[in-house]
C-alpha cells in the first residue's frame, strides 16, 4: 500500500503522545491539516489532536496487535521499498529502523511517513513527528 491509501478510507490508528498517553481510533480527515489530526475515537468521539504534542501516529492492522509477536526494529534484510534507509531515536529512547521517502517532507513538514523494518508487524506505516526525535541517521539509499 502507498501513503495515499492509508490517508483515504477508514484506517485504524494508534496515536502516542510525547507524554506517553495513547488514543486509538480512525482517521477522520485525509490530511494532517495545519498541524491538527482529526480522529474518531473507539468511543465514537470526534477529536482534533495537536500534531506537535505527538510522538507518532501508528497506522495499525489491529488495535490490540499480537502480544506474542516480537517486532523486528532493525533492518536485517534489504527492504524492497525505494527510499532512504533511516535509524530514528525518540526522546523516550525507542529506536527503530525503516524506510522513508527522499522528499521535501523531511525538511518542510512537522513529520514524515516511515515504513518500519518489520513488514509483518502490526504497524503498517508510521507518521513520525520530528520534534519527538533526538536522533535521525541515514544508513542507506535505494533508488
Amino acid at each position: 500500500m502507498e501513503i495515499r491509501d492509508f490517508l483515504s478510507g477508514r484506517h485504524k490508528l494508534v496515536i502516542q503522545t510525547k507524554a506517553g498517553s495513547v488514543v486509538r481510533g480512525y482517521l477522520k480527515s485525509q490530511s494532517l491539516a495545519r498541524g491538527k489530526l482529526y480522529v474518531t475515537t473507539l468511543e465514537s468521539q470526534d477529536i482534533a489532536v495537536d500534531v506537535e504534542k505527538l510522538k507518532a501516529i501508528f497506522f495499525v492492522r489491529d488495535f490490540d496487535g499480537d502480544k506474542k509477536y516480537f517486532e523486528q526494529k532493525l533492518l536485517e534484510e534489504e527492504p524492497e521499498r525505494k527510499g532512504l534507509r533511516v535509524r530514528i531515536r525518540f526522546e523516550d529512547n525507542e529506536t527503530m529502523e525503516g524506510v522513508t521517502d527522499n522528499s521535501l517532507e523531511l525538511i518542510q513538514s512537522p513529520g514524515f511517513f516511515f515504513w518500519p523494518a518489520d513488514a509483518g508487524a502490526n504497524n503498517a506505516l508510521i507518521y513520525i513527528v520530528k520534534s519527538a526525535l533526538v536522533g535521525f541517521k541515514i544508513i542507506g539509499v535505494k533508488v
